[in-house]
């Protein structure tokens, strides 16, 4: 008889799902005869509530990010009170358990903090369903942390360092990397996959903010219009429709060496056609690129998870990071005409990538089931 796996994740945060479908395709690749499925849990169960609390959340990021930055420090080294967690309970999951009984899994796995918190609560009850919490970030927030999850998967030794000081025991940590999804597995020749995209041989830039769209594509965008004539810019701007009218609608940007994109399926190829990846710090959206082997330039952090990402990433030496818009200017001056500048870089990144297993989150769970 197969196995049923619940992915809980969250929409607030693209990266969240993303993970979640990574780690479906890895284990129905590794065992077909699994029968998996992905819940938006605030989505389906309270989508007004969660709408609503998730415009609240990008206005503080971007309004007062102070406040933002002080709310997630706080005691963040240590797991969440009672009293937080019942608030995050009543606020998304209060029909959580019903969810969950209608599908009966044999393992439940959560992408988001949130999602692991509520249903720890459920855990604490009495079921016996297998939990795991997959951690989305190279930092973890005491959010994360619940003694009633079973297994965490974490992306690296750091991040399980962080867990046991938390209180969590060490066989109940496995390091595995973050889910990759199935179209990152391959890699695609620089030279092919720009002539399938209908791109130029020359020094091309991505700049991405995740599928919403965020971490200042607009002041990057604009700042790299000084050198459309010698560099290939892309700009995807994700779901972000108000972005995308902007950029169509300054006439600069109407060049045969600037595409714009919105959402795209298949962002991995374009990874693969560019030099440079311009991006604000998403765990998963780094990550990726990190297996893809492009260079990362690291722009305008989320406050809070995205600034602890960022912080990691430039300590290990695997990205650069551009305060303002004259620094950016520099690193693409030299990318062009001191390229070696970039080649440490690069190296670094290579090696990184020869130690990452896409497959190993997979893997992991699938042990749990026939354990």
């Amino acid at each position: 008889m197969s196995k049923k796996i619940l992915i809980l994740s969250e929409k607030i945060g693209a990266g969240h799902t993303k993970a979640a479908e990574g780690l479906m395709q890895g284990i129905l690749y590794l065992d077909p005869s699994m029968h998996i499925k992905i819940v938006e849990v605030g989505k389906k169960l309270h989508p007004l509530t969660t709408m609503f609390l998730f415009q609240v959340y990008l206005k503080m990021v971007f309004v007062f990010p102070f406040l933002w930055r002080k709310m997630y420090r706080y005691k963040q080294n240590l797991p969440l009170s009672i009293r937080r967690k019942f608030i995050i309970y009543h606020l998304f999951h209060r029909r959580i358990k019903m969810l969950v009984e209608q599908e009966c899994p044999d393992l439940v796995i959560c992408t988001h903090p949130f999602i692991s918190s509520s249903i720890s609560r459920l855990k604490r009850m009495g079921y016996t369903w297998t939990l795991c919490t997959v951690i989305t970030d190279f930092h973890v927030h005491g959010g994360w942390v619940h003694p009633e999850v079973d297994v965490y998967l974490v992306w690296s030794k750091e991040a399980r360092e962080q867990l046991l000081h938390m209180g969590i025991p060490e066989g109940r940590i496995i390091i595995t990397g973050l889910p990759i999804r199935e179209n990152f597995w391959i890699k695609h020749e620089k030279q092919d996959i720009r002539q399938k995209l209908q791109l130029k041989h020359i020094p091309t830039v991505l700049i991405a903010g995740g599928g919403l769209g965020l971490g200042g594509i607009r002041e990057v965008a604009r700042s790299l219009l000084g050198w459309k004539e010698e560099v290939q810019i892309i700009i995807c701007t994700g779901s972000n429709k108000t972005l995308k009218k902007w950029l169509l609608q300054d006439k600069r940007f109407n060049h045969p060496h600037i595409r714009i994109l919105d959402f795209v399926e298949n962002i991995d190829e374009w990874m693969d056609a560019s030099d440079l990846l311009i991006t604000k710090p998403g765990g998963l959206t780094c990550f990726e690129a990190l297996f893809k082997g492009i260079p990362l330039l690291l722009y305008r952090p989320i406050p809070g998870h995205e600034e602890s990402n960022s912080d990691f990433l430039i300590e290990h030496d695997l990205a650069i990071k551009a305060n303002n818009q004259r620094e950016v200017n520099d690193w693409i001056k030299k990318l062009l005409f001191f390229p070696e500048s970039m080649e440490p870089l690069r190296q670094r990144v290579e090696q990184f990538r020869q130690t990452i297993n896409p497959l190993a989150s997979a893997e992991s769970i699938v042990k749990q089931l026939i354990l």
